[in-house]
């Protein structure tokens, strides 16, 4: 994998591997029945950022489509990805009864959500 350079020139190899830390955190949080389920969440998000960042940066923008904000794509989606994700840890946390479709169709709501807000900011 490639470094990327934020706008000052400095590269931030580490901060590509700063979401991974959701990952034991899903696994504490939420509770028995909903740890698989909390943990995949986590890791699509984390697969989804990883794409929009390469599909970003194949077209050549590498600061966004329009410039209008001084973060990279890559701090932008992970700012917004790690919002969605707290949200879904906070609601799994406050919702141990939940049935296993209904949890599973929130978490997909949120993903897509997370995805469409993610996929706006990284193209300012």
């Amino acid at each position: 994998m490639e470094e990327i350079q934020n706008i000052s020139g400095d590269t931030f190899q580490w901060q590509m591997w700063l979401d991974l830390i959701w990952l034991p955190v899903s696994l504490a949080i939420v509770h028995k029945g909903q740890r698989i389920k909390a943990f995949v969440f986590v890791l699509c998000c984390i697969a989804a950022l990883r794409m929009q960042l390469e599909f970003i940066q194949v077209l050549g923008f590498e600061k966004g489509f329009f410039n209008l904000i001084d973060a990279t794509p890559f701090q932008r989606g992970l700012i917004i990805y790690s919002v969605f994700i707290m949200l879904f840890l906070i609601l799994s946390y406050f919702s141990p009864g939940t049935k296993g479709f209904v949890y599973m169709a929130a978490a997909i709501s949120l993903f897509f959500m997370a995805f469409v807000a993610t996929t706006f900011l990284m193209i300012l």
